[in-house]
């Protein structure tokens, strides 16, 4: 029986989607290479927030999206749980449910660790959708991220991807785990400034096609590399 495709709503749902499409076609790529393709991509995003073209931004960020996935569904990395470990609820620095100021403040809360592992037990208030991750980390980061410029959270996702590389030479899979969430974190983080809906995006961009070949399961691999 043929797969009935819908339009994703949650992160799970994304990352599945992102699988259908492009799974086949990244296993051209080495483990590796996948990871410099994600680092390439992020580049890209660096070099249009510096050259100002913020109209190109979404377009760019949703391809992010699609790699982070792609690196994520290839070292079996479930984002919904690498999200909620890293941000249950709190930043995972200063704790707070809102409006964090770790850039500028750098509280030293005794037992933080043992915080976190309690809240990360307490799931009632996980954010499930895309829309309501991107919406609490507006919530989280808002007043920190209207301090700094759009190519300087630029410039935090492009550090986030030198970590995830970092990670990966290192064997580390729950360092790599973080550095995902990270990296949508700053991706939030853009799509909020430059006042766009990933979710939406993503989804006019991927609707469950490859948005070069417009295929449903890309095959871009048989003439060149895919974009995700």
């Amino acid at each position: 029986m043929e797969e009935k495709l819908v339009r994703p709503v949650t992160v799970a749902e994304f990352q599945r989607m992102n699988l259908h499409i492009y799974g086949k076609a990244n296993e051209r790529y080495t483990d590796s290479d996948l990871i410099l393709r994600f680092y390439e991509d992020i580049s890209d995003t660096m070099e249009t927030a510096r050259k100002d073209e913020l109209e190109k931004l979404p377009s760019q960020i949703a391809r992010n999206f699609s790699f982070a996935n792609a690196v994520a569904n290839r070292f079996e990395i479930d984002m919904q749980e690498a999200l909620w470990h890293k941000y249950p609820g709190v930043c995972p620095h200063c704790l707070r449910e809102q409006n964090c100021m770790c850039s500028t403040e750098h509280p030293d809360i005794p037992d933080k660790e043992q915080m976190l592992r309690w809240r990360r037990r307490d799931r009632t208030l996980e954010p499930k959708t895309l829309a309501e991750h991107q919406a609490f980390h507006g919530k989280l980061y808002a007043r920190q991220n209207r301090r700094i410029l759009v190519i300087q959270t630029a410039g935090h996702l492009t550090e986030e991807a030198g970590e995830i590389s970092k990670e990966y030479r290192h064997k580390n899979k729950p360092g790599m785990q973080d550095e995902l969430a990270d990296s949508f974190s700053w991706m939030f983080a853009l799509a909020n400034r430059c006042g766009f809906e990933l979710a939406e995006t993503v989804w006019n961009q991927y609707p469950y096609e490859c948005e070069k070949c417009r295929e449903t399961v890309c095959e871009c691999h048989s003439s060149k590399p895919p974009t995700g």
